[in-house]
């Protein structure tokens, strides 16, 4: 029983650490909450990246590129209806408004990969580059889709 204390001090030190490493990473004022990359179809060589972006500043930030190493070429995407059909189109850059948030998430805006490397690799790093906000970096582990809800499997 004495032990009792550190033990649980432990256990929520660890959950705590893990959390705050898979889910949120922060630079600056900019904080990305829960970014994933969806698995890719085998044989297919793109996949999409969701995540949500809060911009705690007190300037617009503008997002302008996207890179990783685990992909040959990263755009911004989203969805439109046109002709009664979803399409979807690149976006050359995405405003995020100072005290505001912007998802990425799966059926709107989001990051597409083109050229990714295939293989048992649980994460991928993608660093977001904006005009005056500083370049984000984080690290998004890869999801198959089989384990995500249904909600989340819309692209």
């Amino acid at each position: 029983m004495k032990n009792l204390p550190l033990t649980l001090a432990l256990i929520l030190s660890a959950l705590w650490a893990g959390h705050s490493m898979a889910g949120h990473h922060k630079k600056g004022a900019i904080e990305v909450d829960m970014p994933y990359v969806r698995a890719p179809v085998p044989g297919h060589s793109m996949s999409a990246a969701f995540l949500t972006l809060n911009n705690a500043s007190e300037q617009d930030c503008r997002l302008t590129a996207a890179s990783s190493a685990y992909a040959k070429k990263i755009e911004f995407h989203t969805h439109v209806h046109q002709d009664g059909m979803m399409k979807m189109r690149p976006v050359a850059n995405v405003d995020v408004a100072a005290g505001s948030s912007v998802a990425f998430k799966p059926g709107g805006l989001h990051l597409m990969l083109f050229g990714i490397k295939h293989g048992d690799i649980p994460s991928a790093k993608i660093t977001i580059n904006t005009d005056q906000c500083g370049d984000i970096s984080f690290t998004a582990p890869i999801k198959s889709i089989k384990s995500m809800p249904a909600e989340a499997m819309h692209h």
